[in-house]
This record gives C-alpha cells, sequence and structure tokens, in this order.
C-alpha cells in the first residue's frame, strides 16, 4: 500500500501564504485600516514589514508599534522589523532604545541601509560624532560614490570642530566631482574663511596659499586676484603679485582694477616704460574710463619720476617737516593709486581731522579699506555715505553691489533670512540691470528656502514685470508650487507648457523639469499608499515624457499594486522591449510567467541573468520563488524527480533559501525518503501558535522513518439483545526492506463458546480455537503506481484461504485511485433435520445438524481517495459473486490529521449492500448476503509518543439473518425460513509500535 502524506498545515494552509508573501511582484501589502490592532493570524515577516511601514507613514506610530511588537515576539531577529522598531523610538527621541534595536537590526543584516542612515541620525543627535563618522564610512564602502553621504561626513566633521578633516575631505570630493557647482561654491567659500581667519590671525602666508587655491578653483572673480597681490606686496614677493595681476588681466579682460594693480607695481618699482606700455595694449579692448585716467595720472607719475626722482618720496619728506596741504593731498592721492593702504589710512585720518568726515574722504576710506579686504570696515563706511546722501547714485549702487555680495555669502551659510533685506536693498537701489536680477532671483531663493512660498511668487511675479525680456520664470514658478506642496499644479503648469511650446530646445526642458516634479511626487504616493492617484501620474510622466524609465517601472508596479492585470502585461511587454537587458523587467516577465503557470518560460529568462549577476537579490528571490511553485506543480502531479531537479538548480544559486529547502523536505516526504525530508523541513520556521504541530510533524517524519512496526490489535463485538461476545486478537510485524519494497506477517486468533463437536440449533460451528496466518507485500512501481498482494491460511472461522490484490494508481491534486481483487474460501451453514416420533399424539420434525458447505467467495472494486488540507476522504465500491449471484457493497469514510504528525486523527465510516463489508469477513465476524447490511464507525488515533500510536474504533452493525425450519408431516414436510436483524456492536483497540 502507498503510503499517503499528510501534508502539515503549513502546507495545506500557511504554505500559500509563504508563496503569496515571497511572490515575484515584490510589492507591498495595501493596507486598508486606519488602526492597527494585535491579531492571532500567523503571518511572515514581509507581512510585518510591509504593515508597520505604511502605518508610519501615515502617522500611525502607537497602532504600527503594537503590529510591530507582535512580529518581533515572532521573529526576534529579522534585520527590518528591527529596524521598524529603532525607527519607532528614534520618532519617539528614545535614543538608547532606538540606538539598541539599530544595532541589533545591523547584527542581522549589515547591509541595511535604512538601519544605518537612522543610527547615524541617532548618534548625530546624541553628539556621538565618532560613532556616526565609523557608520558613514561603512555605507561609504558599500556606496562609495553617495555623495550626500560624503557632505554628511564632512558636517560631522565640522561638528567635531575638526574643520582640517572637512577641508581635506571637501577638497577630494570636488576632485572626484569636478563639475558640480555646489561643492565647488562650498570649498571657495571654505577657502575665503580660511584666508581672512589666517589675515586676522597674522598668518599671511596661509592666507596667500588659501587665496592660490581660491584662484585655481574660481578664476573669474576679481577680488580673488586684488587680495592675493595686497598679500603678496606685503611680504615683499612684489614679482609674484605681478604674475598674479597678470593673470587675473588674462581671465578677467574687462577688469580695470587688475590692469591697474599690474601697472602700479611696475611703476612703484619704478618701471614705467613697462607699465605704459602694458595699460595701452590693454586699453585697446578695454576703454574704462578709469583706466584712461590712471593712465594719464601714470604718464604724469613718469615724467615727473624721470624729472625729479619719485615724487611720493619727496612729497613725504615735506609732509614731514611742514604738514602742508598741498602734499597731504598729493600724498593721499598717490598712496590709493599705488596701493599704499596702510599709508592712505593714516593721509586720510589726517584729513577728516582736518575738514571732518567729507563725503569724499568717506568714500576714499570706503574704496581703501576694500581693497584690502576690510569688508565689515569698508561696509560701515559706505553705509553712511548712503545715509548722507541718498540721491548719490553712484554710492547708491556700489551699496547694492556690496549687499548683494553680503547676501550671498548669508545664503552660503543658509542665512536667508538675513539675507533677504539686503537683497530687496539691491533689487531696489543698483542702477546695473545684472545687479537687480541678481538680487531678484535670490529673493525668490530665500522665501523659498524659508518656505514663504506667496512672497516667493510675489518676487517672481515683480522680476518678471520689471524684466519682461527675461527668460521665462515657468521652471522657477513650478519649482515654487512643488516645494509648497502643490506638486500636481506646478505638474499641470509644466504640461501646459510642453504642449504649447513649440521650440525644441525649451520644450526639452520643461519636459525634463515635468519628470523631476513627477518622479519623487509619485514615489511620495506610492509611500502613502495612494496607488491609484500614482499609477495615474505614471501614465501622465509617460504621456509628456514616453522614454521615461521611472514613469514606466512606477506604472509597472502600480498597476499591479491595482491588480489591473492586463495594462500590467502591457507595461511589463513595452519594458522588455525599451529595456531588454533591464533586470527589473526580467522580473516583472518571469512573475507573470509564474502567475501563468509557465514555470518552465520564467526560467528560460531567469537562470542566465542569474548566471550573470549572482548577487543581484530581487533575480535570486525571483528565480527562487519561481522554482518553489514550480516544485509544488510537479510534486501535484507526482513527478516528484522533476521537482527535485528544479529544487536542486534554484539552491545552487540561493542555498540559504529556507523556502527552497522546505520545499526540497516535501519532495522527499512524497519519496518516502522521511529521514531526509526531516532534514530539510527543519529549516522551516513556524509561526507563532504553529510551533507544537510543526514539532509534531516532524516527530511523525521520524516513525515513518522508522523500518520496523509491530501492530497489536484487539477486536471485541457484542450483540445487541444477547449476552454473547465475539472477539478476535491479532499482532503484525512489517519491515521496509528498502524505499520501494516492504513485507509483513500477521497472526489472527479467534476463540468461540459452544459445543466441541455437536451443534446446537442455534450454533452454526462448534466451540474452539481459529487462527489465521497472513502474509502481504507491498511494492512501489513509480511515484504513481503502488500496489499490495496477501495471501492468508486459517483453520476454521476466518476464511480458510484468500488472496487479495490492489492496484494503487496517483492522481493530480492529492487525487488517488485503486482497483481490487480477491477471493475467499468460505463455509456456508444450513439445518438439517430429521422425523422424531416421541408419542403418537405428538411426533415433528426436530433439528438433526447443520450442513457446512464450502463457497468460493470472488470480489472486484474501485476505490477512490482525496487529500484536502488535513482530510482524508474515501469510497469504495466492492462486488462479490457467490454460487453464481451477485452483491454489492459501498463504503465511505473520513479522517481528520488535527495534530499534524500523520497518524493522529479523527475516523468516521459508514457502509451498506448486501454484502457486508470485506472486514467483517476476513475477521470472522457475522454477516449475510443477499439481504441489507449496514455499518457505521467512529473512532480515530492518537500518537503519544513518537514510536507509540494508540488507536481505537467503535462500529455499529446491522445485519439480516434467516434460519430454515420444517413443519408437517413425515410424508408431506413443510420447509420455512424464521427471519430477522440483529445488531452487532464492535470495539476494536489498536497499539502501533514503529521502530
Amino acid at each position: 500500500m502507498m503510503m499517503k502524506i499528510h501534508k502539515p498545515q503549513i502546507c495545506g494552509m500557511a504554505l500559500p501564504l509563504m508563496m503569496a508573501a515571497s511572490a515575484l511582484t515584490f510589492t507591498p501589502a495595501q493596507v486598508q485600516a486606519q488602526s492597527i490592532v494585535k491579531t492571532k493570524d500567523i503571518h511572515l515577516p514581509d507581512y510585518y514589514d510591509t504593515t508597520v511601514r505604511a502605518a508610519f507613514k501615515r502617522g500611525n506610530w502607537e497602532g504600527g508599534k503594537r503590529l510591530l511588537d507582535e512580529g518581533l515576539k515572532r521573529y526576534p531577529d529579522v534585520s527590518t522589523l528591527n529596524e521598524l522598531a529603532g525607527r519607532y523610538y528614534y520618532h519617539k527621541k528614545s535614543y538608547d532604545d532606538a540606538r539598541f534595536y539599530l544595532v541589533r537590526a545591523l547584527r542581522d543584516n549589515n547591509a541595511n541601509v535604512e538601519a544605518k542612515q537612522l543610527i547615524i541620525n541617532v548618534e548625530e543627535e546624541t553628539r556621538n560624532y565618532s560613532s556616526a563618522i565609523c557608520y558613514v564610512n561603512e555605507l561609504l564602502e558599500i556606496h562609495p560614490y553617495w555623495k550626500g553621504l560624503w557632505r554628511r561626513k564632512i558636517n560631522l566633521y565640522r561638528k567635531q570642530k575638526n574643520d582640517v578633516e572637512a577641508d581635506r575631505l571637501l577638497e577630494r570630493l570636488c576632485h572626484i566631482y569636478p563639475n558640480d557647482a555646489q561643492l565647488k561654491k562650498d570649498l571657495n567659500y571654505r577657502l575665503e574663511q580660511r584666508a581672512i581667519a589666517d589675515r586676522k590671525a597674522g598668518d599671511k602666508n596661509g592666507a596667500i596659499e588659501s587665496l592660490q587655491q581660491l584662484v585655481n578653483n574660481d578664476p573669474k572673480k576679481e577680488e580673488h586676484y586684488l587680495m592675493l597681490c595686497n598679500l603678496l606686496l606685503q611680504q615683499g614677493r612684489r614679482s609674484e603679485a605681478i604674475d598674479v595681476a597678470d593673470r587675473g588681466v588674462s581671465n578677467l579682460p574687462g577688469s580695470y582694477r587688475l590692469i591697474i594693480k599690474k601697472a602700479g607695481i611696475l611703476a612703484e618699482d619704478n618701471r614705467y616704460g613697462e607699465a605704459m606700455a602694458f595699460v595701452e595694449r590693454c586699453m585697446k579692448h578695454n576703454h574704462s574710463g578709469q583706466l584712461s585716467s590712471f593712465y594719464g595720472q601714470l604718464q604724469a607719475d613718469a615724467a615727473r619720476a624721470a624729472a625729479k626722482g619719485d615724487p611720493y618720496i619727496l612729497y613725504g619728506k615735506v609732509y614731514e617737516r611742514t604738514k602742508s596741504q598741498e602734499s597731504l593731498d598729493y600724498l593721499l592721492n598717490t598712496a590709493i593709486t599705488r596701493g599704499y593702504y596702510d599709508d592712505a589710512l593714516t593721509y586720510i585720518a589726517a584729513e577728516r581731522k582736518r575738514k571732518g568726515d567729507t563725503e569724499d574722504l568717506l568714500y576714499k576710506a570706503y574704496i581703501v579699506n576694500r581693497r584690502m579686504g576690510n569688508a565689515q570696515a569698508a561696509s560701515s563706511l559706505l553705509s553712511r555715505l548712503y545715509q548722507r546722501n541718498p540721491a548719490n547714485k553712484d554710492v547708491a549702487d556700489e551699496l547694492a553691489r556690496e549687499r548683494l555680495t553680503r547676501a550671498m555669502e548669508m545664503m552660503n551659510n543658509g542665512d536667508y533670512g538675513e539675507a533677504l533685506p539686503l537683497l530687496e536693498f539691491a533689487a531696489e537701489h543698483s542702477t546695473d540691470k545684472e545687479v537687480r536680477e541678481a538680487a531678484f532671483n535670490r529673493m525668490v531663493t530665500c522665501n523659498v528656502e524659508l518656505r514663504r512660498y506667496t512672497a516667493a511668487e510675489r518676487a517672481l511675479a515683480d522680476y518678471q514685470a520689471q524684466f519682461p525680456d527675461a527668460p521665462s520664470t515657468i521652471l522657477k514658478h513650478a519649482d515654487i508650487l512643488s516645494r509648497s506642496g502643490r506638486t500636481e499644479a506646478a505638474l499641470e503648469l509644466l504640461a501646459k507648457e510642453c504642449e504649447e511650446e513649440d521650440d525644441a530646445l525649451t520644450r526639452a526642458q520643461y519636459v525634463n523639469a515635468y519628470e523631476e516634479a513627477a518622479v519623487p511626487h509619485i514615489k511620495r504616493l506610492i509611500r502613502l499608499g495612494a496607488y491609484g492617484k500614482a499609477y495615474t501620474q505614471s501614465l501622465r510622466l509617460l504621456e509628456i515624457c514616453p522614454l521615461s524609465e521611472d514613469g514606466l517601472q512606477y506604472a509597472v508596479n502600480t498597476s499591479a499594486q491595482l491588480k489591473r492585470w492586463k495594462e500590467h502585461r502591457r507595461w511589463v511587454a513595452l519594458g522588455r522591449e525599451r529595456y531588454p537587458n533591464d533586470n527589473f523587467y526580467v522580473v516583472k516577465q518571469a512573475a507573470l510567467y509564474t502567475t501563468d503557470r509557465k514555470y518552465s518560460n520564467s526560467q528560460d529568462i531567469l537562470l542566465p541573468k542569474v548566471a550573470e549577476y549572482m548577487g543581484d537579490s530581487l533575480l535570486i528571490r525571483a528565480n527562487s520563488t519561481n522554482s518553489s511553485d514550480w516544485a509544488m506543480a510537479l510534486l501535484d502531479r507526482h513527478q516528484n524527480d522533476s521537482a527535485m531537479a528544479v529544487i536542486n538548480k534554484a539552491i545552487e544559486y540561493d542555498s540559504e533559501n529556507r523556502l527552497l529547502l522546505y520545499t526540497k523536505g516535501l519532495i522527499f516526504e512524497a519519496k518516502h525518503e522521511y529521514d531526509s525530508a526531516y532534514v530539510y523541513q527543519k529549516y522551516y520556521r513556524p509561526g507563532y501558535g504553529e510551533e507544537a504541530s510543526f514539532r509534531r510533524h516532524l516527530d511523525g517524519l521520524v516513525a515513518r522513518g522508522y523500518r520496523n512496526g509491530l501492530n497489536f490489535e484487539y477486536l471485541q463485538g457484542r450483540y445487541g439483545e444477547e449476552d454473547v461476545i465475539t472477539a478476535v486478537a491479532s499482532i503484525e510485524y512489517t519491515r521496509k526492506l528498502d524505499d520501494t519494497d516492504a513485507v509483513g506477517v500477521r497472526f489472527n486468533y479467534a476463540g468461540r463458546e459452544g459445543a466441541a463437536k455437536d451443534t446446537k440449533s442455534d450454533d452454526q460451528q462448534p466451540g474452539g480455537t481459529g487462527i489465521q496466518l497472513v502474509g502481504e507485500w507491498t511494492h512501489q512501481f513509480d511515484d504513481l503506481w503502488s500496489g499490495t498482494a496477501t495471501v492468508g491460511l486459517a483453520n476454521k472461522y476466518f476464511p480458510q484461504l484468500m488472496a487479495n490484490a490492489r492496484l494503487t494508481r496517483n492522481f493530480t491534486h492529492d487525487w488517488e485511485g485503486e482497483v481490487h481483487a480477491g477471493f475467499r474460501r468460505i463455509n456456508s451453514y444450513e439445518k438439517r433435520f430429521r422425523w422424531q416420533a416421541t408419542g403418537e399424539d405428538s411426533p415433528a420434525w426436530v433439528f438433526d445438524h447443520w450442513d457446512d458447505t464450502h463457497n468460493l467467495l470472488l470480489n472486484l472494486g474501485i476505490g477512490a481517495s482525496k487529500t484536502i488540507d488535513l482530510f482524508w476522504l474515501n469510497g469504495r465500491l466492492d462486488l462479490y459473486n457467490m454460487k453464481s449471484k451477485m452483491y454489492a457493497n459501498l463504503m465511505l469514510q473520513g479522517k481528520y490529521f488535527m495534530l499534524n504528525d500523520g497518524k493522529s486523527c479523527i475516523q468516521a465510516l459508514a457502509s451498506i449492500g448486501s454484502a457486508p463489508e470485506a472486514s467483517m469477513i476476513d475477521n470472522a465476524m457475522p454477516g449475510t448476503f443477499s439481504r441489507l447490511n449496514t455499518q457505521v464507525g467512529l473512532g480515530g488515533q492518537y500518537r503519544i509518543h513518537r514510536n507509540v500510536t494508540l488507536g481505537v474504533l467503535g462500529t455499529w452493525l446491522t445485519y439480516y439473518t434467516q434460519t430454515n425450519t420444517r413443519t408437517g408431516t413425515e410424508e408431506s414436510p413443510i420447509d420455512g425460513v424464521n427471519t430477522r436483524y440483529k445488531n452487532l456492536f464492535n470495539i476494536d483497540v489498536q497499539v502501533l509500535i514503529s521502530f
């Protein structure tokens, strides 16, 4: 007899849930309820991960935490669940608890990026900067080109007061990303700050080094050249100062100040010829009035120097002696022209004592301080000039430029609120269109960064009104709308412009902006669970930007979430056509093949990719899930070897996948290799409340793997209306020779009360002892076919000779069919009478003896059984032939395996027919042919130990009896029949031992 596999609960009920949780769509479950409560259902870790994460994103922290506690109780070592616990405590600012769970998350999966980002936040907020830097370094090992992570590391060093290391990293990052304007701006700002700090600290060499880097990084900034020249001059490095000024003129040919600087240094060295020749060359391309004026002064200086030597020196001596106004005027003007700024400040101070703070002197003081890099003093002087005479347009314009510069520095430091008033002044008072335009642009930026979106829109409108010919501001307007939470309005604005714009280049800019705004918006909608809106926005994105890869991926994922499978298949097909080598679409196509049960097609596209990308977890998981589904389908069709080949191939790439290992255990169970089934099924992790049932199932596998069995059975029957007991005792030994053959021998014993020889009229057989010896052989032909042959010999009570054969065939969906045949040599009894004359008045026919004849009983039958989860149902129809007459019996039975160990069950049966059920005949129990026999029964089995199972079955048999009678005279006998129905109550007790 083929052993039937009673699948554990995880096969019938939890296994589909496990496979659904690992479905190749890999998308989170939709969470409908607004509050999360504990549940007694058994779920896998992915359920808790997606459900709790969705609850946290909706702000339902406490509800999500209750479900998370349940998940952690069942799966304490799952990295994602510990990360979610850390996220909860981080939200609650319970940093010690957050750190505890995040460390656990990283212990079980050090590649959990979200957990590392969270623990970096925890360490930063608790000021454990060194620890935070260590975690950042770990992330950088995995993602070495994560720019934002490098910037965070730099910021951590800043908070640690380690500016040296922070600056070193910033320089390194600029080398890695040479085209990143923001990084370059940050580096230049740091260099400016270092230069200023070094100057204040008296470290002029350090300031010179920083300015040299600034000149290299930003060769278009005039102030850097001038500051560097001044410092080099103060150090006496005049030739280097000339070279720097010359380089500045090359990069900024329109800078009259750099031209004057170089020429001035040459003049100070009495190299007037070189200075004038240099200025003459520059004046051919630069028609600045300041340059022309300087050239005239340079000519005068050259003439005076040629005539008298250096007038500046002579006038200095005169001033020391006479303090004359003429000499003071000359010295002041010459000091400013030549860049003798310290001298100039001295002479300005002397002039202010004489004349007071005239506009001319204040302006000169401003010029000198500005050139010396004394920004604060220069700004103060310029503000005083403006307050004294707001109508002076030159002063107002200069002050607007200065305030724009200061505002830009403040913006670099994130001080947007302080920068706004300065920008407003620059926009209102500057006469330079470029300055005003720059001020308006930065006003928009500051308001956006301060989340003053209405003010930003107003500033943008003012800008458009003042500069109607300026480039379109649609992109800025869309950015403001998007940042203010009106992303859909921004998308509509951009979509409209895309439709109306004729210029291809401008339209491409709008399309790119639309995609940049739509992608994070769709991602946010998906994160919130708004799959319908996300799908609509994905379709709109593909309409405007048909080649958007992100848009296509979102359309694929959201159509699956909405179960719009026809559209989902269309998008997957488009992705496969457009990106044939993209693993994302390979996985999605494979998932559809698996859904359609085209497992071979799925594996055909997955295996080459898996072999090429052995580290791609998405591909590996997809292949594992498809292989597990395919193996289970083959197992359902009893193609065990094919199922094993499929699962072994998948394990080559995913050797630690518990689902694959467990499925392999199920295949071994179907092949009756229970030792191996036990080893592999142990990999399954039962859920909360499932542990005991799963352990019993494993014990059942061990027990079924034993090769020897001893079965003890005692069957006792009692007639309902008579105090008569009939019983049979049995002992059976079975032995599994190998995985295909098993033999057994059974000894039955029956004892009956009654006369030793002559029987009474109500005893068909004399009393005594009956024994029967039965042998049985079972053979498994292959995964589908098995057969059983049985022979038996007995002296009496039992069939004297019996032989049975049964052939069993497994079908798909846990169906099993059988056909069986056999014969039995049984006894039939009939009363015989004799005439007895007891007297003249009362002669009669009386019982003489029972006539015992041997009859051959042939039977042929069919049966079918079906396993449904933990239920096993069976039906059997038998046809009998005896003395050329046909009889039949129909039997139905069912078993419920409530403890999932393959043995423990509750059993019920019922039979009806013109012949008794076959087991009644085999066990020497009464029954009749040709009239109705009915039977019902109820019982069960229970495994009390891995090696021992107890069973009991009670049956109630109602059958028809008849005995022949004879009356009348000796010459004219009259034969008749006495009929009646009798009840027989049986109790069958079993003890099954395996070892």
